[in-house]
């Protein structure tokens, strides 16, 4: 895989009130509760909030152990990460972040396509 972003310092994030929602790339990061489920939820062990379908790039956290929990609802597929201390976001294109503790629903953009009529992931 190729290296992370490295070449500029991460830009600190805040997300002030339930709704709030960021981009890194093609990743919507949306600041919402948890839900009740959560902790049922398995973990997502690489830490990765998604991959690029083109090229195989990722958007990952990294943090110390117990900095952030990141798990995926086995039905929805949606992946939820809980922040407790702040963590950096890479990619491998995209400038690096700091994400703020917090509870984030992470979702992939979408566009539509109106001469196929067809909604399609945004590809990264």
């Amino acid at each position: 895989m190729k290296p992370f972003n490295e070449s500029v310092p991460p830009q600190k994030v805040t997300y002030s009130k339930l709704g709030e929602e960021g981009l890194h790339g093609d990743v919507i990061i949306t600041s919402t509760e948890l839900p009740g489920d959560f902790g049922a939820m398995p973990v997502v062990e690489d830490a990765c909030l998604a991959y690029g379908e083109a090229t195989g790039h990722a958007h990952k956290i990294f943090g110390e152990p117990g900095d952030f929990e990141l798990r995926e609802c086995p039905k929805t597929k949606v992946r939820h990460l809980k922040v407790v201390n702040p963590v950096a976001l890479k990619h491998q294109e995209h400038n690096p972040i700091i994400l703020p503790p917090g509870d984030y629903k992470i979702g992939i953009q979408r566009e539509y396509d109106p001469f196929t009529g067809r909604i399609r992931a945004v590809v990264d």
